[in-house]
């Protein structure tokens, strides 16, 4: 039987599926910047902020109606107003199919053209290798790294900014 994948803007209603979905990479010890559970009445506040604002494009991954991904880009303010700071999560059962790749393409698509973006920037774990691959592949470039800059599970590690240069 063949799955169902969608990519679509999120909803209200998806809330408790992002937190399970979050949950499962806590547990994974993901090397992502959640490290602790959260409920879906925590991540409303931030989800509903987001939607008040308006500086956000937000975009989940779902296989069989399950949230498997989420991405999201939020808008800087000011004269910064033109970079967007992208982060994506996707669980390790949809690792490794070419989805995470095509939610990273569709947000970006979906922010350049909503907010008229010029350049898109991200926070990467120096020793996520695949990550860093895919991002370089749809076109980011290293710009710098943090030594030491996120505690993951109480041990220091580096971090690289990537940014993407939109023509």
């Amino acid at each position: 039987m063949e799955q169902k994948i969608s990519i679509r803007p999120s909803k209200m209603s998806d809330l408790g599926s992002l937190a399970v979905m979050l949950n499962s990479l806590v547990d994974e010890k993901a090397m992502i910047f959640v490290q602790k559970k959260v409920t879906a009445s925590k991540i409303s506040i931030h989800f509903e902020n987001a939607i008040k604002d308006k500086k956000m494009a937000y975009l989940v991954l779902s296989i069989d109606k399950e949230i498997m991904g989420r991405a999201k880009i939020t808008v800087q303010s000011g004269p910064e107003r033109h970079i967007g700071e992208l982060s994506i999560y996707v669980k390790k059962e949809a690792r490794g199919k070419g989805l995470g790749e095509r939610l990273l393409r569709e947000i970006i698509d979906k922010a350049v053209k909503k907010f008229d973006l010029k350049i898109i920037t991200l926070t990467v774990y120096a020793r996520n290798k695949i990550a860093r691959s895919l991002y370089k592949k749809i076109g980011f470039e290293k710009i710098g790294i943090f030594k030491k800059g996120i505690s993951h599970y109480g041990a220091y590690e580096d971090v690289i900014l990537m940014a993407k240069y939109i023509d």
